[in-house]
């Protein structure tokens, strides 16, 4: 259905801006912010995450590509680290395009992130969605992820 191929440094740099215009997008509307607030903050800590780019250690970058057209239809970025006593997979951003969402993918390629991060000897994998992202709730508590935390705030 799906494989992975490691980024190219070409393909990294324009994930790099679609990861942190996205990711701003999405604290922009959360966060009730300016979008050149959350584009600064997004930049800030993407550089923080990735000081040496796509060759920074611990830090996975993958385009995923449909086996039988080979066509790119999203990215992987995935981060290691331990945590605890255990070595911790983290999904930092994971997107599937728009035109190939609701045929499967989305869980073709979280198992193939349980596959990177056994690989790596990872005995956990994390990740962060915004409270708004149903869709992406539903695919991850379908393959048995399920809430650690739940950020709160109340506006005055």
């Amino acid at each position: 259905m799906i494989h992975l191929k490691p980024m190219s440094f070409e393909t990294f740099e324009k994930f790099k801006v679609e990861s942190q215009s996205a990711y701003a997008s999405h604290l922009a509307s959360v966060e009730i912010i300016p979008l050149a607030e959350a584009l600064k903050h997004a930049s800030e800590q993407f550089e923080k995450l990735v000081p040496s780019g796509r060759v920074t250690i611990n830090q996975l970058f993958f385009d995923v590509h449909e086996n039988s057209s080979k066509k790119k239809i999203g990215y992987l970025w995935i981060g290691f680290q331990d945590r605890f006593g255990r070595k911790v997979a983290s999904i930092n951003d994971i997107a599937i395009e728009p035109v190939y969402r609701g045929k499967g993918f989305g869980k073709a390629l979280m198992k193939l992130v349980e596959k990177e991060a056994r690989r790596a000897g990872a005995t956990r994998i994390r990740l962060h969605v915004f409270h708004n992202n149903e869709v992406a709730k539903q695919l991850y508590y379908s393959m048995g992820f399920s809430p650690t935390n739940l950020d709160m705030r109340k506006d005055l």
